[in-house]
């Protein structure tokens, strides 16, 4: 159990954003703006069913088809993706690191803890653009094999991202 002067602490700690945390920010809020108009143009212009489902060599499963609303959900995914993981970064001293015990390590663990969510922001925000667009192009003119790896590297670095936290922790241990 921690003591109460380093609850107190921990729940005291508000540091200002480093300027990375705010570039970050800043490429997430323009990733969640593209989403939004990708979204707004494949609701004016795309037909009524799109490809929903590839092959890894980017050839469309002509029986899979859907909505084009799906681009939508991926607006509102995203919207709500940042919005929990900003809510999370803002009141990280009540959930993060419960066994704190050292008031000097706190700060770089604080400040670690919000450039991850920062980088898993964006990274998330990137993945779902990078959907949108890919199924406007699908609908489009369909897909090469080439724009999944793409795909395939977005998706791999949220938990690169992970690792590279828990390795960084484990130095200041």
């Amino acid at each position: 159990m921690l003591s109460s002067s380093t609850s107190r602490f921990r729940s005291a700690l508000r540091l200002a954003p480093t300027v990375l945390e705010r570039r970050l920010e800043r490429i997430t809020l323009l990733l969640l703006l593209l989403i939004a108009v990708l979204s707004g143009w494949g609701l004016l212009f795309l037909p009524r069913t799109i490809p929903i489902h590839y092959s890894l060599s980017g050839s469309i499963h002509p029986d899979l088809n859907g909505s084009k609303w799906i681009l939508v959900l991926f607006f509102l995914l995203a919207l709500a993706l940042y919005g929990l993981l900003s809510l999370l970064s803002r009141c990280l001293h009540a959930f993060h690191h419960p066994l704190l015990t050292v008031p000097q390590r706190a700060e770089r663990r604080y400040r670690l803890g919000r450039l991850l969510l920062a980088g898993l922001k964006l990274c998330l925000c990137a993945l779902l653009a990078y959907l949108s667009w890919m199924f406007i192009q699908g609908a489009i003119s369909g897909l090469n094999g080439w724009i999944f790896l793409g795909f395939l590297l977005l998706a791999a670095l949220p938990p690169l991202l992970v690792l590279l936290y828990f390795i960084q922790l484990r130095r200041l241990s």
